[in-house]
């Protein structure tokens, strides 16, 4: 966004102007857009010069069609622009990161990550960060018994395996919400005689993220 553009968007007291920038960032006229909504133009424009209420739910077809928030349009709550990646599922999300679409080269992936995000404390020197030998036995227990589980998945028909394969990646990633997770298609795949050894990947991760976030202060 530019500097003129933010400036710009900090005069746009009323929702109409917020709506009419929503519309033409996205390089229409009012015309085309009350077409694309089912409202006629004079309604719109009713709208745009603050003589008629803008609506919840237009302001929700408006971000719908543009991009541009509609809490910001309503009551100029920021940010202005739908963040992109948020809508996508998170495994798709994931396969983005990485840029690896195989499922199997993202079980590597992640695994490296996590041998990445821990190797300052397991390979220092400095016994200001160095984890302590148990912390070392711990963290490799903990990666063991995840790919233990994880190849449980495959093991299994695809039909079967591949939803639980995929919620459990996603767990120990480590990088999206239960809400998310819940919502994902992975979980609408996966049967919930499968959730007993998913809440065990994600006590998993927990104990890992607590390692990373705890290193050693005393040393071997």
């Amino acid at each position: 966004m530019s500097t003129q553009n933010t400036f710009m968007i900090d005069k746009m007291e009323k929702p109409g102007d917020r709506l009419l920038y929503a519309i033409k960032n996205s390089e229409m006229t009012q015309k085309k857009f009350a077409g694309l909504i089912g409202m006629s133009p004079n309604g719109l424009n009713s709208i745009v010069k603050g003589k008629k209420r803008l609506s919840r739910t237009l302001a929700l077809a408006t971000e719908l069609i543009t991009g541009v928030r509609a809490e910001w349009i309503l009551s100029n709550e920021f940010p202005v622009d739908l963040d992109p990646i948020s809508k996508i599922e998170p495994w798709d999300r994931m396969v983005l990161e990485f840029y690896r679409p195989n499922d199997m080269n993202l079980f590597e992936r992640v695994f490296g990550e996590i041998d990445q995000q821990t190797s300052p404390f397991r390979n220092s020197i400095d016994p200001e960060i160095a984890w302590t030998r148990k912390q070392n036995d711990q963290y490799q227990e903990l990666i063991g018994e995840a790919k233990k589980l994880l190849q449980f998945f495959t093991q299994l028909d695809t039909d079967e395996g591949q939803g639980p394969f995929r919620y459990g990646l996603m767990i120990l990633h480590g990088k999206f919400s239960e809400e998310e997770l819940g919502n994902s298609e992975a979980a609408v795949y996966t049967d919930s005689k499968f959730m007993v050894n998913l809440e065990s990947i994600n006590v998993i991760r927990g104990e890992l993220q607590d390692l990373i976030n705890n290193p050693n202060r005393k040393g071997d």
